[in-house]
């Protein structure tokens, strides 16, 4: 969900609402395994490939027609969920600059992108000037707030599955 009023090209797809209900089905695993079903795929689908998300695609999505409680809970897992990636990313972000990395000149390329992957010998051999220090406060951190990210998404996850009438374990 977009508040801050970014421009975007041709290459994003946004759609002009502020239902975070919605925005939660959308992300979730069961969308997703709808729309790889039905949308093209750029490159090769077994190496990588990227789904082109299209209107034509994304308005055959559909978005289960839940009870009022449901969506509001989904809404509040959605917006919680958003609110955790934009601390970790800022986080990631101060740690990069730390490293001594300019987070706009870093890509998704970047392993120190996601301290909470690296171990300390990675950090080292990758950013070999940069205080350890800088390297344990932000893995630990970026860990813990990811842990709760997966928690998080698991259980929209679960409750769109449940709302689609299909079993996650399958959606996987």
């Amino acid at each position: 969900m977009d508040a801050a009023g970014y421009f975007y090209n041709d290459k994003a797809f946004a759609l002009l609402t502020s239902d975070w209900y919605s925005l939660g089905v959308m992300n979730s695993a069961p969308a997703f395994n709808f729309l790889k079903e039905t949308c093209s795929v750029l490159g090769d689908e077994l190496k990588g490939g990227r789904l082109e998300f299209r209107t034509i695609y994304m308005e055959n999505l559909p978005i289960p027609d839940a009870p009022t409680d449901e969506r509001e809970r989904v809404a509040e897992l959605a917006r919680a969920a958003q609110g955790l990636h934009t601390a970790r990313r800022q986080r990631v972000e101060q740690f990069l600059r730390d490293a001594g990395t300019s987070p706009a000149a870093s890509s998704s390329r970047n392993p120190l992108e996601q301290p909470w992957t690296l171990t300390p010998p990675e950090f080292a051999r990758r950013s070999p000037r940069a205080n350890p220090q800088h390297f344990t406060g932000a893995s630990d951190e970026t860990f813990a707030l990811t842990e709760r990210i997966t928690k998080i998404e698991r259980e929209i996850d679960e409750r769109v599955a449940a709302l689609y009438g299909v079993s996650l374990d399958k959606q996987d």
